[in-house]
């Protein structure tokens, strides 16, 4: 069996000592980084959790104000533009108002996303907000 003659007496034949490693590749190590504090050690984010902080009940003439007026800037915008973009941006924001408004009950408004999805884009002219607020004024 070949031998190496390195003086350690032992077999290194197909093991490549570290500093015979070269892969040609250029090699950068930093020392470590410690980045500075964003925020103060006291910093806290207020984000509205249930049940947390005073609840303000917000009237039902303006909660009815704003899905009306959210419901004609929608019509306005299903009937002016033919854009898939402003599509999209109609149909999530709808989503996001009916389900931060009327909880599970806002799951009725998928269906403009399916009449958008399908073709239908002027079906949902339809002002589908308010009839959420009337179907939850007679629950």
């Amino acid at each position: 069996m070949p031998r190496d003659d390195r003086g350690d007496g032992g077999d290194h034949i197909g093991r490549a000592d570290d500093s015979e490693r070269d892969d040609g590749g250029l090699s950068l190590k930093l020392p470590p980084i410690r980045l500075p504090s964003l925020f103060p050690e006291n910093f806290r984010i207020l984000w509205p959790a249930p049940g947390e902080g005073p609840r303000r009940r917000v009237s039902k003439r303006a909660v009815l104000a704003a899905v009306l007026l959210f419901d004609i800037v929608d019509a306005v915008l299903a009937l002016a533009v033919d854009s898939g973009a402003v599509v999209g941006v109609r149909v999530v924001g709808g989503a996001l108002v009916a389900a931060t408004t009327f909880g599970t009950l806002g799951v009725g408004y998928v269906w403009e996303a399916v009449a958008a999805l399908a073709g239908f884009g002027e079906l949902t002219v339809v002002p589908t907000l308010t009839a959420l607020f009337v179907v939850r004024l007679l629950r």
